[in-house]
């Protein structure tokens, strides 16, 4: 008889975990944690529910003997879980009164962009059941709560056991196949307490569907459970801003757009002269990483999106819960913790945007890219050659413990929409006039790399003297894009399509400016590269002996014709020579060494 109930006990244990799973995926819609963490979390569900279920069946049996008489199927499914919910209240409260200790260490600092371990964070994570990873805990730390900490931990007992229990009755009916009454015979069993307590349960987990917890704990620590233990946290801060985006050395500007910055990098973003850039995230394969994303926009909402990548996400500010590439009106935040994968396929460039309202911020400039870098990779400076203080920027020198470094450039191409939505003005504030090509009409800077166009027009001669009542608008300009390196360095490119839904196909020109002598014709980098929305491609260079060849200027333009013509067209220029402001890369056997 033992063993019958052990096995019961078995079979009642492994419906729970399944009802724990299926409802993290209702609610998460698909971006709970992944395997790595679940797995040890279903291990410790598996280890305290096995013992109460084995406690809840003795119960059971013994009421079942002191009656006297038999039981139908419904009134002993009905004990049964009776027994485990009275069982199961005083765990979770327990568990949420350990979980208020202060033992646990804080989470180390660092600076934003740098890696920090995730164990110290984690300890303990795992011995949350995971219907409170559905429903949070809803009690303060204890600086936080003023003599009501052992009522918030004894509500948030209940409501975990509620949810638990929603599954109890219907899997004990399910499983207790010993012969008994007609079910008929005793009516009262159907309308045991049992019907209330599901639909207790059914409600609080109903609530529970993104609840946030109070004002006060909408900090990183609560959604970082989802990093695996002992992973490499790197944290990044993320804003949407308006900016005045200057486009080339003409002045031509997009005076309503919009950019993704580091909340650091918001001081510097006033400062006169000061030339935006798309944002460039980096992390490691691996790593969790954790993007706060706050809306500073003055009216309107706006989104972060992150393509390929699961997260879970959580926020504070307005009621309902959250999804991936949820808008938030202004001043309000939400967070995305993302455990990356391990595996070095992951490595590569993954589109960050707000694809809401059809795009329309999107094409103003709300873009970006996270690129993931091989195990352990160092960032540092193209210019200086030190590492970066936060890991950002479209060009970087990547350092790899465990194979060999690279010089990686991100090139996010954009385009800015049709001629009667693209907002392309000159310096003096009139829109740029449209171009009729035969690829159809198109306004001169509406296509760019990285916030730079270069678009080839017939420009009037500017006449100050004759508008001289009307006072300029202030000149915002940016030189042109200039993509660098030494000769014999391995390169990383990684290209990202960003900003609308038309296709741009990249492509590098295999000879030096001026010239038509092609150089190592067999090089991908010299093949067109279709871009189409929302996807990233990298392109590498073996180094010494791969292209380019020989120092020089090659062009980097989109083929698609009116795209090259309005604006997606620049230089790269390759060193034999050391140059000032250009580190070189660490180990290369090329001239720069």
């Amino acid at each position: 008889m033992a063993r019958k109930g052990w096995v019961l006990a078995v079979l009642l244990t492994l419906g729970l975990l399944g009802w724990e799973l299926a409802l993290l995926e209702l609610l998460s819609g698909g971006f709970g944690p992944g395997v790595e963490v679940l797995g040890p979390r279903l291990a410790w569900d598996a280890a305290l529910l096995l013992p109460v279920w084995g406690v809840a069946l003795g119960c059971a049996h013994l009421l079942a003997r002191r009656k006297g008489q038999s039981r139908t199927t419904l009134e002993s499914a009905a004990t049964l879980s009776l027994c485990f919910l009275l069982l199961m209240v005083p765990v979770t409260t327990g568990r949420g009164l350990l979980q208020r200790q202060p033992a646990q260490p804080s989470a180390p600092k660092a600076s934003e962009g740098q890696p920090v371990s995730a164990t110290a964070q984690d300890v303990g994570s795992e011995g949350r059941f995971l219907c409170a990873a559905v429903a949070p805990d809803i009690s303060a730390s204890p600086e936080e709560s003023e003599g009501g900490s052992l009522a918030d931990a004894a509500w948030a007992g209940v409501r975990d056991a509620l949810v638990l229990q929603v599954p109890v009755f219907p899997l004990a009916l399910l499983l207790l196949r010993r012969r008994s009454r007609p079910v008929t015979s005793n009516t009262r069993a159907v309308v045991s307490p049992l019907a209330l307590l599901v639909m207790l349960g059914a409600s609080c987990s109903w609530e529970s569907d993104g609840r946030r917890p109070p004002s006060g704990m909408a900090d990183l620590t609560e959604p970082e459970g989802a990093c695996a233990p002992g992973a490499r946290v790197r944290t990044y801060a993320v804003a949407a801003v308006s900016v005045d985006i200057p486009l080339n050395p003409h002045g031509d500007h997009v005076p309503q757009g919009l950019m993704y910055i580091l909340e650091e990098e918001l001081p510097a973003l006033q400062e006169r002269g000061h030339v935006p850039q798309p944002l460039v995230l980096r992390a490691n394969v691996g790593e969790c990483l954790v993007l706060r994303f706050t809306n500073r926009l003055a009216t309107g909402p706006a989104a972060l999106r992150i393509e390929g990548l699961r997260a879970t996400v959580s926020g504070a500010g307005q009621e309902g819960g959250f999804v991936p590439g949820t808008s938030l009106p202004p001043g309000q935040s939400l967070t995305y913790v993302l455990p990356l994968p391990e595996t070095p396929e992951a490595e590569g460039a993954y589109l960050l945007h707000d694809s809401g309202d059809g795009g329309e911020r999107e094409v103003r400039g709300l873009f970006g890219a996270l690129l993931l870098e091989p195990a352990g990779s160092v960032y540092r400076s193209t210019t200086t050659g030190e590492p970066l203080p936060n890991g950002s920027g479209w060009e970087a020198l990547i350092d790899v413990p465990t194979g060999q470094g690279f010089r990686e450039m991100a090139l996010l191409y954009h385009a800015m929409g049709p001629p009667e939505v693209a907002d392309v003005r000159s310096a003096r504030g009139e829109p740029l006039p449209v171009q009729d090509e035969m690829a159809g009409p198109f306004r001169p800077g509406a296509f760019g790399l990285n916030y730079r166009s270069q678009p080839y027009f017939e420009r009037e001669e500017s006449l100050e003297e004759e508008d001289d009542a009307r006072p300029a608008p202030p000149k915002l300009v940016a030189p042109p894009l200039l993509l660098r390196s030494y000769l014999g360095e391995r390169i990383k490119l990684r290209l990202i399509h960003a900003g609308s839904a038309e296709f741009h196909i990249h492509h590098l020109h295999g000879w030096r400016r001026g010239q038509r002598a092609k150089q190592a014709p067999s090089s991908p980098f010299e093949a067109p590269q279709l871009l189409s929305p929302g996807n990233g491609r990298t392109l590498t260079s073996a180094g010494a002996g791969d292209f380019p060849t020989a120092a020089g200027d090659f062009i980097v333009h989109c083929h698609v014709p009116n795209h090259s013509a309005g604006g997606e067209q620049f230089t790269w220029r390759v060193f034999d020579a050391p140059q000032p402001q250009l580190a070189p890369l660490p180990g290369s056997s090329g001239a720069a060494d």
